[in-house]
């Protein structure tokens, strides 16, 4: 069986180098350099077990399980890759995605083959039946669809379900499938016939993972409340529940030969259990974030594990011993800044620690911080030596960025930091707790200097909570612009900590704002599908930016202050003249919401940070 030959040019790679640069195949139109490889959801061996796929937020990466180096990206779907898999014989690899679609590749070339169109919103998980005949795929449209694998043909699609479905596995004859559900159920098939055989029941939370053993007779489900249950597949009965302390699973899975059953925690381990009598047999650790997804090469001698911390884990199954691992794939990106050089670019994440990355290679440079850091916002200091990051610990932050040694840290009582700014002159930082506190800082000392704080109660409605740049200074320092769930911004004098003025005309919460650099316009992106220019001295609303087809997430003046950059939970960017207000250009190339925007100060790159996992970096110097 051939699988991704190597001897194919498009699929050529040389090895990684010792400044960990990644791959920049398929890079959208305009992109010069993308920072990481998206986020990673699951992964499978091929059947052969020389490759192992990783669906991620921009493709599906394939990679040699010996070398553990990239070997191909494939590309194609507009959306995030949550589910893959293998046809038995591995001549197949299917991909589900965000964008409702299922996509068919050819696994020995790399090549599309087809699409299945007819789910309406996300694919949560595909599986193929044992003899590659039959394709299943659950999706967050709340359905089932079987397909026929060879010919597209939508088959059936199995109703009954009311609550979300999150994965499906068939067992090893074909004719059952299981199927968990977000309403904490499972639900088992007739997958000929479309009849339903049972619902067990028993979890007391959403069901995160299933899975057959090779002899088909139990099933192993796992939850995020309450660890793993086994079922007897024959009867429904169940038959034990693992006596684990550690709850929020992730993902089980079965070994080849059926007697370790393996399960992923949010205790960032892997445990080994003996399948027949529920024992433990060991734990796996070195993850740093939860683990997400698991899967045994075909001999069961090796288990690769996929975690939150962007690392993918390869472990020798006898010993539990750590082989190698893969690296680079970011969980979502909330936050980016360039340095005041543009030598450097800072991205952070709520997953991940704040990363540092060179913006002519896009070799990742160093971390700052905890692994799991659940970092909101970043900002660099106007000498690029300091940077900033507020976090949902009640703190922001201040690290040395030529050491990555932590400065110190500004402890706030009042709530997560989920967005932060440094003025101008680097004195002041500001932070908001996500209602209605802003904390002025002096950032050399680390004392609250004054508190800025409104009427909380008209924050009635149900607002869009993406990640956030709703705290811009002025250009002088002198004014401070803060978006509000209540659908307004608020203009405030930073020396004095008083209220200058509102800006109204928007109809949903304030998602991001951003000064011009000559300081007399004000950009702000709202939950109401706009982008709004105003008149910083007037108050009043001079262009409505209408383009986008959902919540506008970023928003960025460039430092000529002539054009504007928007990104929305629609994965696109466009570019607006920031004096009319016409519309310039799409960028397309995200595959999830753009939830940070920044110009390098010589104005000729644009960075995008996404959910999909990555940072784009735009030629917009033309």
């Amino acid at each position: 069986m051939r699988i991704f030959l190597a001897s194919l040019s498009f699929l050529t790679f040389s090895s990684l180098s010792t400044s960990q640069e990644f791959p920049q195949w398929s890079l959208p139109e305009g992109v010069k350099v993308r920072l990481g490889k998206g986020a990673a959801s699951e992964i499978q061996y091929s059947p052969d077990g020389t490759r192992l796929a990783v669906g991620s937020g921009i493709g599906i990466w394939i990679y040699d399980t010996t070398t553990h180096q990239e070997v191909a990206l494939l590309t194609g779907h507009s959306g995030v890759i949550p589910s893959v898999a293998f046809s038995l014989d591995g001549s197949i690899l299917a991909s589900g995605s965000s964008d409702s679609t299922i996509r068919l590749w050819d696994a020995a070339t790399g090549k599309h083959m087809r699409t299945l169109e007819g789910h309406t919103f996300n694919v949560t998980s595909i599986a193929f039946s044992p003899d590659g005949s039959t394709l299943a795929s659950v999706s967050s449209d709340k359905t089932i669809r079987l397909w026929d694998a060879t010919t597209s043909e939508h088959l059936r699609t199995l109703e009954g379900d009311t609550f979300y479905v999150t994965n499906a596995a068939f067992n090893a004859k074909g004719d059952v499938l299981a199927v968990g559900n977000r309403d904490n159920t499972i639900h088992v098939w007739n997958a000929v016939t479309g009849a339903k055989l049972f619902t067990l029941e028993g979890h007391t939370q959403n069901v995160t993972s299933v899975a057959f053993s090779p002899d088909s007779t139990t099933l192993a489900s796992g939850s995020w409340g309450d660890s793993i249950r086994l079922w007897n597949v024959a009867t429904g009965d169940h038959i034990r529940q693992l006596e684990d302390w550690a709850h929020g699973v992730k993902c089980v899975e079965f070994s080849p030969d059926g007697n370790i059953l393996a399960c992923g925690y949010n205790d960032n381990s892997v445990r080994l259990w003996t399948a027949a009598t529920g024992k433990l047999l060991r734990t796996l650790r070195g993850h740093t974030g939860w683990v997400s997804d698991i899967t045994f090469s075909p001999d069961g001698a090796t288990l690769a594990s996929a975690s939150w911390d962007a690392t993918i884990r390869f472990w020798k199954t006898a010993t539990g011993t750590h082989l190698g691992t893969l690296i680079g794939h970011m969980r979502p990106v909330h936050s980016i800044a360039f340095s005041p050089d543009g030598v450097t670019l800072a991205s952070g994440s709520r997953s991940n620690p704040v990363r540092l990355w060179d913006t002519v290679s896009g070799a990742y440079e160093q971390s700052l911080g905890l692994e799991f850091a659940r970092t909101n916002s970043i900002a660099y200091s106007p000498d690029g030596r300091t940077l900033a990051s507020g976090s949902d610990y009640h703190s922001v932050e201040l690290w040395n960025v030529r050491t990555g040694r932590r400065l110190r840290t500004l402890q706030n009582d009042d709530g997560s930091d989920h967005s932060i700014a440094l003025s101008p002159d680097g004195s002041t930082l500001a932070s908001w707790n996500g209602e209605a506190i802003i904390h002025l800082w002096n950032a050399n000392k680390g004392m609250i200097m004054r508190t800025l704080q409104w009427d909380a109660s008209k924050i009635t409605q149900n607002v869009y909570r993406p990640a956030r740049s709703t705290l811009a200074f002025s250009p002088d320092g002198a004014m401070l612009a803060s978006g509000s769930l209540d659908t307004t911004i608020r203009l405030w004098n930073v020396a004095a900590g008083t209220h200058l003025r509102t800006f109204e005309g928007h109809t949903a919460d304030i998602i991001s704002v951003a000064f011009s650099p000559d300081g007399d316009m004000l950009v702000s992106g709202s939950g109401d599908r706009t982008a709004r220019i105003w008149s910083v001295a007037a108050g009043k609303s001079r262009w409505i930016l209408e383009r986008h087809t959902s919540a506008v997430t970023a928003v960025a003046f460039d430092p000529e202050s002539s054009t504007i950059a928007s990104g929305s939970n629609d994965s696109h960017i466009h570019l607006w003249d920031a004096e009319t207000g016409t519309h310039r250009q799409t960028l397309k190339g995200h595959g999830s919401t753009v939830t940070s925007l920044s110009f390098s100060t010589d104005g000729s790159t644009l960075g995008s940070g996404s959910y999909d996992g990555t940072v784009l970096l735009w030629d917009i110097s033309h």
